[in-house]
């Protein structure tokens, strides 16, 4: 795949994180918060959805769970559009708290009544008794009172007044011993603030996934004809998304014996509601840094090395697979080895891309040849010509369908 020069993006993502600590200082808990660099303190926050979203694909793929937090659950802003979505973290590490600026409605509250059938803690952000919050007190697990705010008798009426919901109180904005411990004599059990420990900033490696690829994967989910086969097939069609994929079905989610190592068996593993929500997560969190340009050649050199498969008695669809994920390097814009690497995939892919061993190697070494102009077997010329001109028109109808998919979204 030929290299264009452009604008290198940034390879590192950022994910703010703050303990919440028991009676006693140990870590029960963590805050997952927006953050743009490595420096930033906090981050200001134009868009709610976007940020929130980032904060889960972060904590979830792109950093990862046992990194965020091996143990311990974690706390979520959820903006209005979020709550009415089944979240891509799992009930048992998700609380789902629920910002102090949502208005609460009917739709809120039954969707709030179905996370928590699902099985999720909900958490009621800077909750004030008068505030709009107080409709979704029965069904809160947790209750955050900013004790600053509040001030020592207004946060006494409010421990006395939510003691009989049964909800943990959590005491935010601890700045100094005093306060920590009117506080806990006050009825609080958990605590939160700069004086106990400030935020850290964790850091990871982005995953951009091209925007028309994502609008077309939210199509195709929303489609009540389409197949978990279908939605797999489009998914192999773009690397990050192949990538993504199979990161997520072998996380720490699942427990098996063995890798999930192509998108058919990932997305039926998934299901495909969890699959909408997560391209639902990268579409808010806007990680569109692939021009259409690398998707189309990416998606020519998958299907010509597809083609020419049987000249190398290889197996089509894994020749499919070998030229779409060469392409990393390219749309990720970082070193091929660093990217498959931790890629869950066979060895052979492996031993293909980065050493050009084996028939798969021997595919990929013959397409990036024909593309560089360095073919020399002339008996095969024909072929390989006829090849790549079907897969210039394959790639292109993709990248057009993808565009008129993503127009009338």
């Amino acid at each position: 795949m030929e290299k264009h020069s452009r604008p290198t993006p940034a390879s590192s993502v950022y994910l703010g994180r703050q303990p919440i600590y028991g009676i006693d200082r140990e870590i029960r808990a963590y805050e997952l918060l927006y953050r743009q660099a490595q420096t930033d303190t906090s981050a200001p926050v134009d868009d709610g959805d976007r940020a929130s979203a980032d904060v889960m694909l972060k904590a979830f793929l792109e950093i990862g769970l046992p990194m965020v937090s091996p143990e311990q659950p974690v706390f979520v802003n959820h903006t209005r559009s979020l709550l009415l979505m089944d979240p891509i973290l799992p009930a048992d590490r998700c609380v789902v708290e629920v910002l102090e600026t949502i208005e609460v409605d009917d739709r809120v509250a039954a969707g709030v009544r179905h996370l928590k059938q699902l099985g999720y803690r909900i958490a009621l952000d800077d909750f004030l008794l008068d505030g709009p919050l107080v409709p979704l007190l029965p069904l809160a697990d947790f209750v955050k009172l900013d004790c600053r705010a509040l001030g020592e008798a207004r946060l006494r009426d409010h421990v006395r007044a939510l003691r009989p919901y049964g909800a943990r109180l959590l005491a935010e904005k601890i700045e100094s011993e005093i306060e920590f411990e009117r506080c806990r004599k006050l009825g609080c059990e958990l605590f939160q603030g700069y004086y106990l420990r400030k935020p850290e900033v964790l850091t990871g490696r982005r995953i951009p996934s091209n925007r028309l690829s994502v609008l077309s994967l939210l199509a195709a989910c929303t489609d009540t004809e389409s197949s978990a086969s279908a939605i797999a097939a489009l998914i192999a069609r773009d690397a990050p998304l192949t990538y993504g994929l199979l990161r997520l079905a072998n996380s720490a989610m699942y427990r098996r014996r063995s890798e999930i190592r192509n998108p058919a068996k990932a997305v039926t593993l998934l299901g495909i509601d969890f699959v909408f929500r997560w391209a639902t997560l990268l579409a808010l969190a806007g990680n569109d840094d692939c021009p259409a340009g690398y998707l189309e050649s990416a998606l020519q050199r998958a299907r010509m090395s597809e083609l020419i498969a049987p000249l190398h008695d290889c197996c089509p669809a894994e020749a499919y697979m070998t030229g779409l994920l060469s392409t990393l390097d390219s749309v990720l814009n970082a070193p091929l080895e660093e990217v498959v690497g931790p890629l869950p995939i066979d060895i052979r892919y492996k031993r293909a891309l980065l050493e050009r061993e084996g028939a798969l190697g021997s595919v990929l070494n013959s397409v990036t040849a024909y593309e560089n102009g360095t073919w020399r077997v002339v008996e095969l010329t024909a072929a390989m010509q006829r090849s790549f001109w079907e897969a210039a028109q394959y790639s292109q109808s993709m990248v057009r369908q993808m565009t008129l998919i993503g127009a009338a979204a």
